[in-house]
């Protein structure tokens, strides 16, 4: 899975909140990146995991990439299906199956952010 850091985009986002590095996570295409984003603001189609505000050095870059790479349940995210909820009335990923999409992404997200201490 290729990680590219997208870094050309760091004006503060509406609100103050400043921006925020995300992995984002697309099922279906097996690819992953790092883009910066404004809090709220990502790809919709997309699974995002917020690692901080600050710029990533190439080290931890490198680090995320390994992780991603070497992550067992990167196939749970992506068999999961953007599916549009009648009963709830919005879009979102419903897991393949049986699979625990929820905890595969908590799972990399905890492994992600480990990765920036």
């Amino acid at each position: 899975m290729d990680v590219v850091v997208d870094s050309s985009v760091t004006s503060p986002s509406p609100g103050g909140n400043g921006w925020f590095v995300t992995l984002a996570l697309s099922p279906g295409t097996g690819s992953g990146r790092l883009d910066w984003h404004p809090d709220g603001l990502a790809d919709p189609e997309t699974i995002t995991v917020k690692v901080g505000r600050a710029p990533l050095s190439d080290q931890q870059v490198d680090r995320i990439g390994k992780v991603v790479a070497g992550f067992s349940s990167i196939d749970v995210i992506d068999r999961a299906e953007w599916t549009y909820l009648h009963n709830q009335g919005r879009w979102d990923y419903v897991p393949a199956g049986e699979d625990d999409l929820l905890g595969a992404v908590e799972e990399l997200t905890y492994l992600v952010r480990e990765c920036l201490e």
